[in-house]
């Protein structure tokens, strides 16, 4: 792999093999993400914009935010970048000894943990709820809310197992699996979402009818538990298949653990500051008014185009970081993080306007069907249009981190996001009751723009050969670019309409696709060197596959 002597420039090869690995990624990522677009649809038909909607994301939330909290910012910041120096060692029985150690030990206090989280389940949920709506009985919604939660932090050991099993297929330059595993968890939990009406409950869904372990409560729990069950089992078994060896050997003394350990620190820390935000926001919708509903579903449709777009450049980078790191190649290091900034604000700006002209047309679009009415399509698409201006910020925050973690510096990241969620808060809460959950939306998109800025100055102060303004022509071209899809996506949406699906995908379309077109247009007469590079090296690719 070769680099020029200015950072950020690369020669055919080495963009070659980052396409290559992009698109493999991309492709797992996007069939994921649609996949879990299906997922919510599904839901929104079956369950709509309701005080059991709420308690289902809640819930649903609930592992996550456990997980996230005690273990999985450790094996997001931390593992990679470890894995990646353990396999490089020259020592093959001190590799495979250090790697079953860390695995072990993590798959361990995930068990541990889960345990724990069953039991507070309660505790969890009411953690979310605090505010709750006036509209409910909060008695009862508290205890609906627990029962699903119970069987929801089932997930969190194999949220853990997933992503230990990511980060030793990762390490090895195995991409595939992880961006694709999702995907089958998201079709089983639509294949038992099915079954709800069938369990006789109400349409919609009422509180009554998971006030109790019935079988509308199990079939609404297992949905997502028996899906990432299974993802988890398919990325360990992928493991195996690759003949990767690693043998139940926990030790709390090995040192590759207590580096980890060491290095989890600043990142629990890091989880903390996102999970008091989270728990702010969710409390600001007031649960059980259906808002918290709204914002959830707009935050994974804001996450389609950061998954497919955003998503796979991370992911593949941050294994090649670390290893630059490690072997003190300064320039490469350099010139990967510039290049990575700048494919990811180019690909996600266009995405982030067309999300927030078009926001009602998508929302109707996708989630306008069965018990989900007008009055959710339209608090949902508030909600969305606030969340996309700050996509650009949000994907950018995200893989500007990725350049401190493959330094093993979780320190900075902690200190950068704790100043991102603050002005996420003060925001949400100084805007919530004006714009309420458009507000919300509108404090999460500056806290991320502001965020990634911040970011992005400390890592050029600490890396050699880079500096933020070589990002200054590129992110000139790209507003010129965005300026004009932004202008022409918006007069054309004027004329059209966003009743009804077929009227909302015409919008969509005829809206949609000139303005992204205004946007190639523009950076194609400008000459932008990095749109044309990734579309010659794609194109070559074709080619070279096609004569085969």
């Amino acid at each position: 792999m070769t680099y020029s002597s200015r950072p950020g420039t690369y020669d055919d090869a080495s963009m070659s093999g980052l396409v290559r690995s992009n698109l493999l990624v991309a492709s797992g990522t996007a069939t994921s993400r649609i996949t879990g677009l299906a997922r919510i649809i599904v839901f929104a038909s079956i369950v709509g914009q309701t005080a059991v909607a709420d308690i289902f994301e809640i819930a649903n939330n609930a592992p996550n935010a456990v997980y996230e909290l005690l273990i999985g910012g450790v094996l997001s910041a931390s593992l990679v970048p470890l894995v990646v120096s353990i396999v490089r060692r020259d020592s093959t029985a001190s590799s495979h000894r250090d790697l079953d150690a860390v695995y072990s030990t993590s798959l361990v206090l995930l068990a541990a943990i889960t345990a724990v989280a069953v039991l507070g389940a309660g505790w969890i949920f009411r953690i979310f709820t605090l505010s709750p709506s006036a509209e409910v009985d909060v008695a009862a919604f508290r205890s609906a809310g627990t029962l699903l939660t119970r069987i929801f932090v089932v997930q969190i050991f194999f949220y853990g197992m997933t992503a230990l099993s990511s980060a030793v297929l990762n390490a090895r330059g195995r991409f595939t699996m992880g961006a694709w595993s999702p995907a089958l968890a998201n079709l089983i939990t639509i294949g038992i979402l099915f079954l709800v009406p069938l369990t006789g409950a109400d349409n919609p869904p009422s509180i009554a009818n998971i006030s109790t372990m019935s079988a509308t409560t199990w079939t609404l729990g297992l949905s997502t538990t028996l899906g990432i069950a299974v993802m988890g089992f398919v990325q360990w078994a992928t493991i195996h298949r690759a003949g990767i060896r690693i043998s139940f050997r926990p030790s709390f003394r090995n040192e590759s653990v207590g580096e980890l350990l060491r290095l989890s620190t600043w990142s629990v820390g890091y989880v903390l500051a996102n999970q008091l935000a989270l728990v702010v926001i969710k409390n600001l919708a007031s649960p059980g008014s259906g808002l918290v509903d709204a914002y959830t579903k707009a935050y994974v449709i804001f996450q389609l185009p950061h998954g497919l777009l955003a998503v796979s450049i991370a992911t593949t980078f941050l294994p090649r970081l670390a290893e630059m790191h490690r072997a003190g190649r300064s320039e490469e290091f350099a010139g990967r993080i510039s290049q990575g900034i700048r494919a990811t604000i180019l690909l996600t700006l266009p995405a982030s306007i067309g999300a927030v002209v078009l926001a009602e047309p998508l929302v109707s679009l996708l989630l306008g069907h069965g018990n989900f009415n007008l009055t959710a399509i339209e608090s949902t698409s508030r909600a969305l249009s606030g969340l996309a201006i700050g996509l650009v910020g949000f994907s950018t925050y995200l893989f500007v981190l990725r350049g401190f973690y493959a330094k093993g510096d979780t320190r900075t990241p902690f200190f950068i996001n704790l100043a991102e969620n603050a002005i996420n808060i003060a925001l949400a809460i100084a805007l919530v009751d004006s714009l309420d959950v458009f507000g919300l939306g509108i404090a999460f998109a500056i806290a991320y723009l502001f965020g990634a800025v911040i970011a992005a100055v400390v890592l050029a102060a600490t890396t050699p050969l880079w500096s933020i303004t070589h990002l200054a022509r590129p992110l000139g071209r790209y507003v010129m670019a965005g300026s004009a899809m932004s202008l022409v996506t918006w007069v054309t949406s004027q004329s059209l309409s966003a009743e009804g699906a077929l009227q909302s995908l015409a919008t969509v379309l005829l809206a949609g696709v000139p303005g992204i077109a205004a946007y190639l247009v523009v950076l194609v007469v400008i000459r932008d060197q990095d749109l044309r590079n990734v579309a010659r090296l794609y194109l070559e690719r074709k080619t070279t596959k096609s004569s085969r």
